[in-house]
């Protein structure tokens, strides 16, 4: 029997069934905001329905196919309902923004980004490898398409084929890797994977870490982790700005949960020394990330270079270990989301008045723009680090994390790399407020409210994480000691 705690994902899954229909009714009706509105509904109440779940004690598992199945396992748990919850908080926004942004085969657009979404859900709902992996696939494909959503332009199908490539490569790994764990261990159920390799002799320890490698390096893939990040920079400015908020704020996070899930569980640093190489690589990412953001003409591809940077802090966190690095990180999950996705859709508001996502054609745009521009401001400024908004708040625990676990040095290279940071970004605010307008900028106008009104909910949330982040921190606190259990 289905259990309540699987509603969220069994409406986004009738809802992805049911939208052939709103597709053809939204055709029939030349209703073009039908399909918007069918699923921001969808995602609304698949918030509301998870909520709850955010304060869970313990695991709920059902099978899909009897309780002797080892296959085909769902579950949810604090770190299930918590990144379930913020894919569906950005989604919902980008959803509402698209309404305005979106005018060109937009049921198409909304069936895809409701599989989309559904995809990454069910990642975090998944208990075993085989779920898992299918899942994935279906995030990825959809994301594939999306890209590639202006197909008449080359830049976006290029961006897309090449997102393709490597994304496959990723998946190939990773499904490898999960061969040979099953080769080992005879389940692929998460927590029965992580007991039998405790318990397995030392003898298979060789194919355990070959297992883990491939896992890890393929879910590097997707979050880009240097090296595997030069599709990111390509296809985030292809893409929709919608997409792109997507795919910064909430697509290269399921490699995140993944990775959090496999090497505290799976994987503990206890058993598998994994935690100086993650460790360094994750330096190499947010250095290369923030020194080529630093370079950008192109305000998305800053951006995207950007999701590099903050990707190593995540990673970062996650290879400290400790309980207080693992709660700046998931923190920082959160933060992350609402930041990149309120850049990214401020900036599509620019491009979408000026047509042009070069830094020099849209000097000034933010006193045409005055809505856009500070909301664009917020993002940068929270990113930067500055006091009193989300972002601070986690990338002040990841370094605080660093130099209680005795890694001063690290720590300071990650100080270092947030002050970069927030060298490009204001930058970029200095260019659009202050810098004379040009003949592109001085004609625009603000956005209509569909895409301005996402913009003031985010600018909301960052304000309002930044002055009041008990709450945020103790839920993060909690995922991570249910985690750790």
């Amino acid at each position: 029997m289905m259990l309540p705690e699987m509603l969220p994902l069994t409406a986004l899954l009738l809802a992805c069934a049911f939208s052939p229909i709103i597709v053809i009714f939204s055709r029939l009706l030349k209703v073009r905001w039908l399909a918007g509105a069918y699923v921001s509904a969808v995602l609304l109440y698949a918030i509301i329905a998870s909520y709850p779940f955010l304060q869970v004690q313990g695991t709920f598992r059902v099978s899909l196919f009897g309780e002797n199945n080892s296959l085909t396992v769902l579950q949810i748990d604090r770190l299930s309902a918590y990144m379930s919850l913020i894919v569906l908080g950005i989604g919902l926004v980008s959803s509402i923004y698209s309404i305005g942004y979106i005018h060109e085969r937009k049921p198409e657009f909304y069936s895809l980004l409701l599989l989309l979404i559904t995809g990454m859900v069910g990642v975090f709902y998944s208990g075993d490898l085989l779920t898992f992996f299918v899942f994935w696939e279906l995030m990825s494909i959809s994301s594939y398409i999306l890209v590639a959503f202006n197909y008449r332009e080359w830049e976006a199908v290029e961006a897309s084929l090449k997102y393709l490539i490597m994304s496959t490569t990723g998946s190939a790994a990773i499904l490898f890797g999960a061969s040979l764990i099953y080769g080992m261990t005879g389940t692929l159920v998460i927590s029965e994977v992580a007991s039998r390799l405790s318990s397995q002799p030392a003898i298979h320890e060789v194919w355990s870490i070959a297992g883990m490698v491939f896992i890890v390096g393929g879910l590097g893939v997707n979050v880009a982790m240097v090296p595997f990040h030069s599709w990111l920079p390509d296809a985030h400015p292809a893409a929709p700005s919608p997409i792109s908020a997507m795919l910064s704020g909430v697509v290269i996070k399921t490699g995140i949960y993944a990775m959090y899930r496999l090497l505290t569980v799976v994987f503990p640093p206890s058993m598998y020394d994994w935690q100086l190489g993650l460790m360094l690589l994750s330096i190499l990412t947010m250095t290369v990330g923030n020194l080529m953001a630093a370079l950008q003409t192109d305000i998305k591809r800053l951006l995207a270079f950007s999701s590099i940077a903050n990707i190593g802090y995540i990673v970062f966190a996650l290879s400290i270990g400790t309980e207080l690095g693992l709660t700046g990180g998931l923190l920082h999950v959160l933060n992350h989301a609402v930041s990149k996705a309120l850049l990214f859709l401020a900036a599509g508001s620019f491009i979408h008045a000026a047509r042009s996502r070069s830094l020099e054609e849209i000097a000034g745009i933010a006193r045409r723009m005055p809505i856009s521009g500070v909301a664009y401001s917020i993002g940068a400024f929270s990113l930067a680090g500055v006091p009193g908004l989300n972002a601070f708040v986690s990338e002040y625990t990841i370094i605080t994390a660093a130099f209680a676990a005795g890694q001063q040095i690290l720590a300071a290279i990650m100080l270092l790399n947030v002050v970069i940071g927030a060298m490009y970004h204001l930058r970029v605010v200095q260019i659009i407020f202050v810098k004379p307008e040009t003949e592109t900028s001085s004609k625009c106008r603000e956005s209509n409210i569909a895409i301005v009104a996402p913009l003031l909910i985010l600018s909301a949330i960052s304000i309002l994480i930044g002055v009041y982040a008990s709450p945020f921190l103790d839920t993060a606190r909690s995922v991570v000691t249910t985690l750790l259990k």
